[in-house]
Order: C-alpha cells, then sequence, then structure tokens
C-alpha cells in the first residue's frame, strides 16, 4: 500500500528530474550540432567582410563624341566636344574580404575593387566604414584596403598553404549574389592549378569543390580549424563545381611586398631557360619534364648558389616545371628574400639547391630589352620628332630595332613611338623600365606604338 506521504514525494522526485533533463538534453543536442564547420564559421566571422565600391562611368551626350581626338574632326566639332554634357552613371558591385590584422587592413582581389571611385566595408555586426585601396597587384588579382575605425578589429587566424592535402574539408565564406556571409562546405580537390583567362595565367591556385561565385571573390578559404588558407576568387567564368583560391602563403607574400614597398617588386636569380625539346632530351639523357639552362647571369643568386649552363631544372619548390612559360610564371609567385629550392638534373645527377631571390636589377631589364627585344631606346625629344616626322615628343622613341630580336618580327621599326605598356602611359625611358619591370614574368607584354598618324597594339615576349 502506498501512502500519501510516499506518493506525495515520488511524484515530486520525478517532476524534478522530468525537469532538469530537457536542458540537459538540449545541451547535449546543441554539442553534437555544432560542428567543426560550425565552430570554425563562428570564429572568423567577425574577420569577414561584404566589399561594395562605386564607380564613375563617364558618357557624353554629344552625337559626335565618336570622333573625339581626331585632328580632322576637332577643328569642325571642337565646340561641341568641350561644351557638351556628361552624365555619371554609378556602378556598384559586391564581393568579399578579409581582415589580416587589428588595425584594420583588408584583403580581396584586385578585380573587385579596380574600377572602384569608392570603396565601403561591412562587417558582420552590420557596422559599415569607409576604405581606400593601399596597394594592388594585377597580376596575382591581390588588392589591400585600409579601414579606419576607433576600436581593433579581430583579425583572421592564417593558417599554412604548404600543408595542405588534398581532400581535406574546406569552408568558404562570401556574398554570392548580395546574400551576404554565405557559407558553403568541400574538399581541396587539386592543388597549383593553372588558369588562363583571356591573355592572363594564374598559377599555383588551390582548387576545391565548395561553391564560389562572384561574390565570393576576395572572401576566405578555410580549414577545418578556422584558420585561412586561400584567398577565393572567381575569375574563371567556364567554372562549374569548380572553385579556386589563392594560397594564403602566396597572399602572404603579396600583401607584405605591397604594405612595405606599395608595390610587388619581381624577384630575381638570373637564370634564362629554354625549352627542352625531344632531342635535347634524348642528347642529355633526361627523359622527365624540365627546362634547360641556357646562361646564368654572372654574380647573380643562381651563380652563387651553383646554377650551371645546361643544368635541368624539373622542379621549383614543389611546383613541377614543364616549359619555359611554366618556368617564369613559377618565378613571377616568389618576392625578393624568398628562398627557392631548385630540384635540378646535371649529367644525369639529381641536385638540389638553394636560391635567395634578390630584387631585379634594373640594368638586367635594359639587357633584356637589347638581346631579347633587340630595341634601342631614346628619350622622345622635339627634335628627334621633327627627325622622325611627328607631331609631338611623347613617349618613347625606338632608334635602332635589331633583326635578331623578338620586335623585329613584330613589326616594330626605328621611328616607333612607345606611348604604353600595358595599361600604363610611359613619357619617359626610365618610366618605361619601371613598367616593363613589373610585367618582366608575363607571357606577353603588350605596348602601345605610334608610326606617323596612326596607333597600333604589338605584343612581344621576352
Amino acid at each position: 500500500m502506498l501512502y500519501p506521504e510516499r506518493a506525495s514525494l515520488s511524484i515530486l522526485t520525478v517532476v524534478i528530474i522530468m525537469a532538469c533533463r530537457p536542458p540537459a538534453a538540449s545541451a547535449f543536442v546543441d554539442d553534437m550540432r555544432r560542428t567543426p564547420v560550425v565552430r570554425a564559421v563562428e570564429k572568423v566571422s567577425p574577420s569577414v567582410v561584404n566589399i561594395s565600391m562605386q564607380a564613375d562611368v563617364p558618357e557624353r551626350s554629344s552625337p559626335f563624341s565618336m570622333f573625339e581626338g581626331d585632328p580632322f574632326f576637332d577643328s569642325f566639332f571642337r565646340d561641341f566636344f568641350e561644351h557638351s554634357p556628361r552624365r555619371q552613371n554609378v556602378a556598384t558591385s559586391l564581393g568579399s574580404g578579409v581582415i589580416i590584422n587589428a588595425q584594420g587592413y583588408v584583403v580581396t582581389n584586385w578585380h573587385v575593387v579596380e574600377k572602384a571611385s569608392s570603396l565601403t566595408v561591412t562587417t558582420e555586426d552590420e557596422k559599415t566604414f569607409e576604405a581606400r585601396l593601399v596597394g594592388a597587384d594585377p597580376q596575382s588579382d591581390l588588392a589591400v584596403l585600409k579601414v579606419a575605425a576607433d576600436n581593433p578589429f579581430n583579425p583572421i587566424p592564417l593558417g599554412d598553404s604548404d600543408q595542405l592535402l588534398i581532400g581535406e574539408t574546406v569552408i568558404a565564406i562570401g556574398n554570392p549574389f548580395g546574400l551576404s556571409h554565405t557559407v558553403t562546405t568541400g574538399v581541396i580537390s587539386a592543388l597549383n592549378r593553372s588558369i588562363r583567362t583571356g591573355e592572363t595565367v594564374y598559377e599555383n591556385f588551390i582548387q576545391t569543390d565548395a561553391s564560389i561565385n562572384p561574390g565570393n571573390s576576395g572572401g576566405p578559404l578555410l580549414d577545418i580549424h578556422g584558420r585561412l588558407i586561400g584567398i577565393n576568387t572567381a575569375i574563371y567564368g567556364r567554372a562549374e563545381g569548380i572553385g579556386f583560391a589563392i594560397p594564403v602563403n602566396t597572399a602572404r607574400r603579396i600583401v607584405d611586398e605591397l604594405l612595405l614597398h606599395g608595390r610587388v617588386r619581381p624577384a630575381f636569380i638570373g637564370v634564362s631557360v629554354q625549352e627542352l625539346t625531344p632531342d635535347l632530351a634524348d642528347h642529355l639523357g633526361h627523359s622527365a619534364a624540365g627546362v634547360l639552362v641556357s646562361d646564368v647571369a654572372s654574380g647573380s643568386p643562381a651563380a652563387r648558389a651553383g646554377v650551371e649552363n645546361a643544368d635541368i631544372i624539373t622542379h621549383i619548390d614543389n611546383h613541377t616545371i614543364k616549359s619555359a612559360d611554366g618556368f617564369r610564371r613559377t618565378i613571377s609567385g616568389y618576392t625578393p628574400r624568398d628562398t627557392l629550392r631548385l630540384s635540378i638534373v646535371r649529367s644525369k645527377k639529381n641536385l638540389s639547391l638553394s636560391v635567395q631571390a634578390a630584387e631585379f636589377p634594373p640594368r638586367h631589364i635594359e639587357h633584356l630589352i637589347s638581346s631579347v627585344l633587340g630595341l634601342t631606346l631614346a628619350q622622345n625629344t622635339p627634335a628627334l620628332a621633327r627627325r622622325h616626322g611627328l607631331q609631338a615628343a611623347a613617349g618613347v622613341l625606338i632608334t635602332d630595332v635589331s633583326r635578331a630580336g623578338t620586335a623585329y618580327a613584330k613589326g616594330l621599326r626605328p621611328g616607333d613611338i612607345i606611348l604604353r605598356v600595358h595599361n600604363s602611359d610611359v613619357q619617359s625611358v626610365e618610366e618605361l623600365l619601371q613598367e616593363m619591370l613589373q610585367h618582366v614574368y608575363r607571357d606577353s607584354i603588350v605596348l602601345l606604338v605610334q608610326r606617323g598618324r596612326y596607333g597600333y597594339y604589338v605584343t612581344c615576349n621576352f
């Protein structure tokens, strides 16, 4: 027989037990739901920002604006050109970025901000800040912004992209289609991928099956511990189910150069290479891929490290070298003071040599322009302009073209004027050398050349 007092006590015990169970169970379930991916996202979300930019697009309303700049039409329509109204079309685009230190420096893609007249950064807690462009490197598609604020920011923890494993889980966070802080997951599908977009080849990408759309550009690719291992980029328009990211170790070198020097200085090791043809490979008894060293500059880092003519370079660090273009593109990913490990075959023996890169000497650019392009250059002056029948003393004058150089085959001749290297105008030989230096490892260098009244573009190769 159950006594009333005991029954009341039993009921109270049951009530207490039942009341205590849900919180414990709930906490257990919450802990199970907070997977490594959830914890990684929670950890880095304050370091991920949305970037919006505005670009002023000038547009003339004059029906004669298509003729502006032509000396013949200028004399007839000058009044229309000078007084025709303009209107500004403002285009806004969205991208992503990552905060890399407490002072408010943000890394993103160059193609996200390249046309910006103003930049705005929005943090996870929806605070908005104006940002300014500190520096950019179009060749690597990276840019650094600076955000000013009273309080320090939360920097993202950095990983090591040299230690990545194919198949490991990765997380992408970004702003696709204007949808802020969108998270996707996947695995690393491949490493050291090369991508060609138009005339540009990008090297050493991380490939992932995590979804990366245009608004993800500049956002972080994370490992399972929430460490930054790459900067997402959406430059490859034909990719479906494939994402690419710039390795964080590459980004770190580029960002350091931009912050310290305002530009990315190309690395110099002092080696010229040529294709290893099947005949040459057979003659040298080499069956694997590689490039043949055709010249080692005296006193260069490579010379000091022991690199010799006729060596076959098969790898630079973990990058397999299959062509001269691939060699140049791989070198372009390094900066001065980086140490490169060259895997070399010499007389059928395998060697490993460490080369510490130096800053590219201007005299070597002059040597390449003279010996490879075959050009002799001079500062254009009014006297030279008159001698060659030119209307103005702008740009850099080509005074001689060697038939043995690559420029002669492209049609360049004495009297031609180089006005622009890629997108930069040049008004002196020194400016031209500096621009050439910035593009020394490109597959080709685009020159805007004037001959008489006409201008045309020429692509040359070092």
